[in-house]
């Protein structure tokens, strides 16, 4: 059985190149990959993804939330 599931860190500021810090888009939200399947040749530990809200389950770890979502809820991995 394959592990489709992505343990991600929301990133609540962005920058843009010119330097500009961007609040958090309500709909779609930019998260930093913590861990993935090893079979997963498309996402990396670092990677940034753009993702969907509402699609993962919340867990806290060491302190922090982070989240599991389904590799079919990411919209794109940024590079």
């Amino acid at each position: 059985m394959k592990n489709d599931y992505i343990l991600i860190e929301e990133k609540e500021e962005v920058r843009t190149d010119s330097g500009l810090w961007l609040p958090p888009n309500p709909n779609n939200r930019r998260a930093k990959v913590l861990a993935v399947s090893e079979d997963d040749e498309d996402i990396n530990v670092g990677d940034t993804i753009l993702k969907a809200i509402g699609k993962g389950t919340q867990i806290k770890m060491k302190g922090k939330w982070v989240e599991a979502i389904k590799r079919g809820d990411l919209f794109a991995v940024l590079k």
